[in-house]
């Protein structure tokens, strides 16, 4: 929906004006900066609600508010309490003069809010739909890329660490040293505090008979609540069976644009044909985009600057490609429906561990360190041999022994037993919500579709639809997504339901082969001396037979550090 930048501190206007500038792809509407007694605020508009009203940043009997996002259910805030106001961020600042604080437990939506009342409070959404990034001495924005002009750029090494692991750093840290991330539900002021997070109470009444009833009625609740706006909203189009439901599901309330994105010469990765069949299915006005190797590299810095800081997710670049042939404001996406309902073919292997039994556990977990191999199957052998959590995230790449290689001196060990709560097969969905898609594909949706002033709303990442999904008992959840399909089944053509999941993935390795680019890794280390070159060549010799995720990110954290460091 917008940017949003604040310092708590004297600082030149024309110098504020050039870092906010930098996020005006966010919102291109309007841009407002004031001046207050205790700092200097800024905000750019994507006017997609109240079009006319341009009154953020709101400053009122000295306190301030602004805010990144949507708020879904303001209309019947403004009913329920009675409220003599018509906008979000005037909803917002009427509810924290009555509930401080607890006025955000009232908002269903996806934001990241800035209070100024006496001091700062930062709020994010549960889900960390919307960024929202800070320094201890009074800095906060959209973006990381607002803040930089004023700090000095340093390299966070545990960050670093993180990302090795899962593709991103892990909030609160950022890649850089001193600039930090809320976390997903929580709150800052001057601590960061929790106001929400997931919880497991089973339900024993839902059955594998009335289930996929009350997920439809919760799905079709959440898509008609993100139709909330005065523009047009589109649906991006994969040819898979969650974004064929979402878009299937919009059509009910009239005829849409869909969008898809494909690789021609690639038949392995593209998908276009399929999204061609639910959009004749749904009588979708569609359109595709095709993605070659020449955009992929005549992008590659565009789309550097557009992640604020290395995420190792190769999917960022065909959807950066995709939003910038997408001629709206506002697109919905299918994310989450894998990881609420299993969908992921590894989640079954994960699953396999389980119920497991192997006498001579430990003599076995010993001949393995006695012959250790560095792929992921030995290391979740020797995990289940030494009775250790065997998940730990289904976008686990370099596990801890290969980070402590790669990194020696410079290796830190990363915390993943915070996002396991021992709930069996929610565990899965529950470290990934807080890691894969708090980290990963939400910061996709919001940063390369914002790069392209689009907002991206995703149905299944509901408050409501999470919340029941944690009710359900372990058999009625099941696994292979099979409520979803069971609902798919009334509204999308039976081949899609069918059809093998893949994943939104194209050549890149193919591509950065064929250019020789896997040399930038070793070209920029020995600059900066921050990884282990031997390791790093063991790894691109073996390349893609075992490391193609290892690859990417490498290739691409050394992009990063050769446009901001070298």
């Amino acid at each position: 929906m917008c940017a949003i930048l604040g310092i708590l501190n004297k600082v030149d206007e024309k110098r504020f004006k050039n870092a906010l500038d930098l996020m005006s792809h966010r919102g291109k509407d309007n841009q407002k900066i004031i001046q207050t007694p205790f700092g200097i605020f800024g905000f750019n508009r994507l006017a997609i609600e109240n079009i006319s009203k341009n009154i953020q940043p709101l400053f009122k009997n000295n306190i301030l508010v602004m805010f990144n996002g949507e708020i879904y259910n303001y209309k019947k805030l403004i009913n329920k309490y009675d409220l003599k106001v018509s906008s979000e961020v005037e909803v917002l600042y009427e509810l924290w003069l009555r509930f401080e604080v607890e006025f955000v437990k009232l908002l269903d939506g996806m934001f990241a809010i800035a209070i100024f009342d006496k001091k700062l409070y930062l709020f994010r959404d549960e889900f960390g739909k919307k960024p929202l990034y800070f320094t201890e001495n009074g800095i906060f924005a959209s973006e990381i890329k607002a803040i930089l002009p004023f700090v000095e750029k340093k390299l966070n090494f545990r960050a670093l660490s993180e990302y090795l692991a899962y593709n991103s750093s892990l909030a609160p840290n950022t890649i850089y040293e001193d600039i930090y991330k809320l976390p997903a539900g929580c709150y800052y002021d001057g601590e960061i505090k929790r106001w929400y997070d997931f919880e497991r109470m089973e339900n024993v009444k839902w059955t594998m008979e009335n289930v996929w009833e009350e997920i439809e009625k919760l799905l079709i609740k959440s898509v008609e609540k993100r139709l909330m706006g005065e523009v047009e909203i589109g649906s991006l189009l994969s040819g898979g069976v969650d974004s064929s439901l979402i878009a299937a599901m919009m059509s009910k309330y009239g005829k849409i644009k869909t969008f898809s994105i494909g690789y021609e010469g690639y038949e392995n990765y593209d998908e276009r044909k399929y999204a061609k069949v639910t959009a004749k299915h749904i009588g979708s006005e569609h359109y595709e985009v095709n993605y070659t190797k020449k955009d992929f590299f005549d992008e590659f810095e565009n789309v550097l600057f557009a992640m604020d800081e290395p995420v190792a997710d190769s999917s960022f670049f065909a959807a950066n490609f995709l939003a910038k042939h997408i001629p709206l404001k506002v697109v919905l996406s299918g994310e989450g429906s894998d990881e609420l309902f299993l969908g992921y073919r590894r989640y079954n292997e994960y699953l396999g561990f389980f119920n497991a039994y192997l006498p001579n556990k430990k003599w076995l977990k010993k001949y393995l360190e006695r012959h250790p191999e560095d792929i992921k199957e030995w290391e979740v052998f020797r995990r289940f041999f030494a009775d250790e959590p065997v998940f730990r995230g289904i976008n686990e790449t370099f596990f801890q022994r290969q980070i402590n290689k790669a990194l020696k001196k410079n290796a830190y060990e990363v915390d993943y037993q915070r996002f396991l709560k021992g709930w069996g097969s929610f565990d899965f969905t529950y470290f990934d919500l807080k890691v894969w898609i708090g980290e990963v594909l939400l910061m996709k949706l919001d940063k390369m579709f914002m790069a392209h002033t689009i907002e991206a709303r995703s149905p299944f990442l509901d408050r409501d639809m999470v919340k029941y999904v944690f009710s359900l008992p372990e058999n009625v959840r099941g696994e292979n997504k099979w409520i979803v399909k069971e609902i798919a089944k009334k509204y999308v053509p039976f081949e899609i339901v069918k059809r093998r999941k893949k994943g939104f993935a194209f050549p890149f390795l193919e591509w950065l082969k064929e250019k020789n680019e896997l040399r930038v890794i070793i070209d920029v280390n020995r600059k900066t001396k921050i990884f282990n070159e031997e390791y790093l060549k063991d790894i691109i010799k073996t390349g893609h037979k075992r490391y193609k995720q290892h690859l990417w990110a490498l290739y691409l954290f050394s992009r990063f550090i050769k446009k901001e460091f070298l």
